[in-house]
């Protein structure tokens, strides 16, 4: 058995959970209010009097909705701004079936016909990883003429059998280009790790 090892920058990510207790918080409440503190303390500006109320709010209101997008996802919140939206990328991996080639293509949406134009589809190399693909994608949002701006990774890693996906989506697309170069470098830490490095963490299989 293997897992996916999810390192990441604590200054630009952080964590939602849908389900708690986590490490030392109880609740989503006590891990915002700590990550909001914590986000604005690290941050020059002033977030005057409601800037870390805000944020406590807007974090509770991730954990709760973020995870429910995509079930059984990790989910990290891109945030290199507390005055920022949050915004959700989720990771998960599963077992790798069929050809390499049209799996990834399949988990990148790359022949998406609800795209208002085709995919940009380009490789993209991980460490360990196989045929690695990403994804830009546009698409209407349902029930409105508005766009939204999808982003997504897969690859395989062939000595655990595991196909990786990361993806994320948004109605602002300046926001989800933004965070691009920080989403990259997220992706390319990524790797599949046997399950005997650490024996308490299990397949989600």
């Amino acid at each position: 058995m293997s897992w996916l090892d999810t390192p990441y920058d604590y200054n630009t990510w952080l964590e939602a959970s849908d389900r708690w207790p986590v490490g030392k918080w109880a609740g989503a409440e006590e891990w915002a209010a700590d990550m909001a503190e914590a986000w604005w303390g690290d941050f020059p500006a002033d977030p005057g009097e409601t800037g870390v109320e805000l944020l406590t709010r807007t974090l509770v209101a991730c954990a709760r909705d973020f995870p429910k997008a995509h079930p059984g996802c990790r989910v990290l919140l891109h945030l290199p701004d507390p005055r920022e939206m949050p915004l959700p990328v989720y990771v998960t991996d599963r077992r790798a079936q069929g050809e390499s080639s049209a799996a990834l293509r399949a988990f990148v949406l790359a022949d998406d016909p609800e795209a208002v134009e085709p995919p940009i589809v380009e490789d993209f190399a991980v460490p360990a990883g196989v045929g690695g693909l990403r994804s830009l994608r546009y698409a209407t949002v349902p029930g409105s003429a508005d766009l939204m701006v999808g982003l997504r990774y897969a690859w395989r890693s062939v000595e655990h059998g595991r196909d990786v996906v990361v993806l994320t989506a948004s109605p602002a697309p300046g926001r989800v280009l933004a965070a691009l170069e920080d989403i990259d470098e997220l992706v390319r830490g990524f790797r599949v790790r046997h399950d005997d490095d650490d024996p308490e963490i299990e397949d989600d299989d």
